[in-house]
């Protein structure tokens, strides 16, 4: 049991050190320019397929594609590097990794904005019971909503740090930037799988005329999976650090919140912007609680 433990302990140094060599900000900057390069130039070649598709009679499809439809493409980079911040983040914070999720639900919100208003027609006659307009209307209000909720859950957070107290102790830290080296593997490796899987749907809609396939069933279902059970193995570890029933209650809030966000990625609009909304307002509340108890207790503990 004791070189089991010690065998545990040596593989979680080992890949904290892995996280500490090659996570620096020198390191997630490069990255963070290549993401740019890659959007501007995968965005140019979105505008210039979509030129080809409306003016090259061998190419021509029967009806002319949006311009505005290239503007999904970036936005997919963008979110893929959100998703890289969520998984480097986990060490410093468990409130801070959940407000991440956050971010990154608003972001696909919002950018399902740009995929659906390249399918309305702007040359003809709408009205506001034209599911066109009224699906752009629900991601709008959809995203404002949670762009409001995710800063109050920082604001909430940023004021009331100290009351969370300090991690407990550095080994702690090293098994949660562990579980990042493991989950940055996880994220590669279901990246590539769902790129492959969604290129063998998108490319027969292609060639058969069809409607492409949903890139946020393909990309995210699995990610936010492991997430769910990320969290669960954290909040049963952190019961080895602190295991009051305040903390329990938070973390558990959270996980809550993370299979609510996990649900909402295979549901329709506006059910998911409201069960997205729905774990928000949850998250908050808990905090809200949890705040207003240490205000009137003297002695704090997490």
């Amino acid at each position: 049991m004791a070189l089991t433990d010690l065998g545990a302990r040596s593989i979680a140094r080992s890949l904290a050190r892995i996280f500490t060599t090659y996570v620096t900000p020198a390191n997630v900057r490069t990255f963070e320019v290549l993401i740019i390069r890659l959007a501007v130039l995968f965005f140019i070649g979105h505008l210039a397929l979509i030129f080809a598709l409306n003016n090259i009679p061998a190419l021509y499809r029967g009806e002319s594609f949006n311009y505005l439809k290239a503007i999904y493409t970036p936005f997919s980079f963008i979110l893929a590097y959100e998703v890289f911040l969520l998984v480097i983040i986990l060490p410093e914070s468990m409130t801070e990794f959940i407000g991440k999720q956050f971010e990154i639900i608003t972001l696909i919100t919002l950018r399902s904005f740009f995929h659906d208003i390249a399918d309305v027609h702007m040359h003809s006659p709408l009205s506001l019971s034209d599911p066109a307009v009224m699906s752009l209307g629900y991601d709008l209000i959809a995203s404002l909503v949670m762009f409001g909720l995710t800063v109050a859950f920082h604001r909430l957070h940023s004021r009331h740090r100290e009351h969370e107290g300090k991690e407990p102790l550095t080994r702690f830290i090293n098994l949660k930037k562990s579980m990042s080296v493991c989950l940055l593997v996880v994220l590669a490796i279901t990246s590539f799988y769902n790129l492959q899987s969604w290129l063998a749907h998108a490319i027969p809609a292609f060639v058969n005329n069809t409607s492409f396939p949903d890139p946020n069933k393909f990309f995210y279902v699995d990610f936010f999976n492991v997430m769910v059970y990320a969290d669960v193995l954290l909040l049963i570890i952190s019961f080895l650090y602190d295991s009051s029933f305040y903390t329990v209650m938070r973390n558990a809030s959270f996980i809550i919140s993370t299979v609510l966000l996990r649900l909402s990625l295979s549901m329709e609009r506006p059910t998911n912007h409201i069960i997205i909304i729905v774990a928000f307002v949850f998250s908050i509340a808990v905090m809200l609680t949890l705040q207003f108890k240490q205000k009137t207790t003297p002695q704090h503990s997490v």
